[in-house]
């Protein structure tokens, strides 16, 4: 059954290539529907306003390393599986869609409150804007 579900199809990737074409996928998506911005201005050249696919991938990693030191300074204690589960949306959501459209920041949090529903890891809404607010603080 699970070789043909559309889990499998839509979960599961054949290689690091695969992933890296659907980055630049969605680069390019954002850049062409924005380009028409750009070619108002006098001598304006796209790849000076606009992130590449590594550029975009590279900003992603540093929001995961961000996401780390969130959850681990999370209270109480975020167990191991949310985490995993967070890092999962966080990128699973950056192969279609570009940093350029969606801030790593906003999408970080939204990604960890996520992932603790979906965990069952019980927190208020209260508690969890208390760790954010804390967060930023530091």
């Amino acid at each position: 059954m699970f070789p043909s579900s559309t889990q499998k199809f839509s979960w599961i990737f054949s290689d690091e290539e695969e992933l890296s074409k659907l980055r630049e996928k969605a680069n390019k998506a954002f850049t062409l529907a924005h380009a028409v911005k750009v070619q108002n201005l006098p001598e304006a050249d796209s790849s000076d306003f606009f992130l590449n696919a590594n550029e975009e991938r590279s900003l992603v990693k540093f929001y995961e390393m961000r996401m780390r030191e969130f959850c681990r300074r999370f209270s109480p204690q975020m167990p191991k599986p949310v985490v995993g589960t967070a890092f999962h949306y966080l990128k699973r959501f950056y192969l279609n869609n570009s940093v350029m459209d969606y801030h790593p920041k906003d999408m970080l949090i939204t990604c960890v409150y996520l992932a603790c529903k979906v965990e069952e890891f019980n927190v208020s809404m209260k508690q969890f804007v208390a760790n954010v607010k804390g967060d930023l603080a530091r």
